[in-house]
């Protein structure tokens, strides 16, 4: 999704225009030739001219997939897959990541490099009746 890089001059335009409205602009206008992008409101009673250098890329959260860490980040506490480089270099391991401190329980943000969710259902009676311990 395409966004306005100052949080100043974003600030200002979102009173205007919504993030998504930007986001279609830039999306059929970036590769056009020139060297704005044209915005207009629904009603098209205003329209303003903002520089494309002012905007970027952002990568969009993917649920079902693998998302770029630290440009995205999870959206809520939890387990997750972590694609793993440094000295864990190409593994993927399962990490816990904080909200509150917005990093993962076991390794530090230099060497996580993507992750993805985490969903797993817990097995049935059917398998648990099979084990050594019962549940209580």
């Amino acid at each position: 999704m395409w966004k306005i890089k100052d949080p100043t001059l974003k600030e200002k335009i979102m009173q205007l225009l919504s993030d998504e409205s930007i986001a279609k602009r830039c999306q059929d206008q970036m590769t056009d030739g020139s060297n704005y992008i044209l915005a207009s409101d629904d009603d098209q009673k205003f329209s303003i001219s903002i520089v494309k250098d002012l905007f970027e890329n952002v990568p969009e959260y993917n649920p079902d997939g693998w998302n770029p860490f630290p440009a995205l980040r999870p959206p809520r506490p939890g387990n997750y897959l972590v694609y793993l480089n440094g000295r864990f270099e190409h593994q993927i391991r399962v990490s816990y990541f904080n909200t509150d401190f917005r990093s993962w329980d076991q390794y530090s943000g230099a060497v996580v490099l993507a992750f993805r969710e985490l969903e797993i259902e817990p097995p049935d009676d059917d398998i648990l009746k099979f084990s050594a311990y019962k549940l209580e």
